[in-house]
């Protein structure tokens, strides 16, 4: 998981996800960065059951954070985060959340976020 500061949120990159993340980084980048215990500012490694379970950032605003997610993920875990999106009151969440077939860059992501009126757009800064 990294903050992604001008989209207010975060994202999630899966470990069988190679391509390039509004990050700017690909996931082989990222586990080297946050990889054998590293501590590094905005970035955390994690299990992806954690993504949908109610301990998920939640003093940050939880799942309604997310703003990018692995398609793979998106479409394995989708039941479950459809369960948290509507036990946060947002079912409609994963609509409003990219992944790697929307876009790859900030640049792309902003606008995406904006279309579709993510409530990450109107939270306190995450930083």
């Amino acid at each position: 998981m990294a903050i992604i500061p001008e989209a207010n949120g975060v994202m999630i990159v899966s470990r069988d996800d190679y391509g390039q993340t509004p990050s700017g980084m690909a996931f082989t980048t990222l586990m080297a960065t946050v990889g054998g215990g590293l501590q590094t500012p905005g970035m955390m490694g994690h299990g992806k059951i954690y993504s949908p379970s109610k301990k998920f950032i939640s003093v940050e605003g939880g799942i309604k954070r997310l703003v990018w997610l692995s398609k793979n993920l998106k479409e394995e875990l989708a039941e479950e985060l459809q369960a948290a999106c509507e036990r946060e009151g947002v079912p409609d969440l994963m609509d409003k959340v990219a992944d790697g077939t929307i876009c790859t860059t900030v640049e792309e992501l902003l606008p995406f976020l904006e279309e579709k009126g993510h409530p990450a757009l109107a939270m306190d800064p995450i930083i």
